[in-house]
């Protein structure tokens, strides 16, 4: 025995905590903008109809908004846990997204570029 102790997290709230705005890399604002597309890589001892289910009360629930002009692309891939690290969670996850607020990143870049060329720097 190792002393850590696993917690208990469903599917659901690992794929809810993957779409929170304070869970993304990238400082933009996920509240304003859609998704263009979700790859959720759920890693654990997780079986296939609780993925289902936390698909289903994502959708009812409206968590995540998806592009009016197309389908909601809403991949999950399961894998296992490795035996070579220890983790404190029953399952885990990465989220990789396509996010239309991606743009005010950009819009920001070109402002400060703007701002030095002003400057001619």
């Amino acid at each position: 025995t190792t002393g850590l102790a696993v917690r208990k997290t469903s599917v659901l709230d690992v794929m809810r905590r993957l779409t929170q705005a304070k869970n993304i890399m990238v400082s933009a604002n996920t509240k304003r903008g859609v998704y263009l597309s979700l790859l959720n890589v759920i890693q654990g001892d997780v079986d296939p109809t609780e993925v289902h289910k936390a698909l289903q009360r994502i959708r009812e629930r409206r968590l995540v908004s998806f592009i009016p002009w197309g389908p909601a692309s809403f991949n999950v891939a399961l894998s296992r846990k490795s035996p070579y690290v220890r983790h404190n969670h029953k399952v885990s996850g990465l989220l990789l997204a396509n996010h239309t607020c991606i743009s005010q990143l950009f819009a920001k870049t070109i402002t400060a570029y703007d701002r030095i060329r002003k400057r001619n720097a």
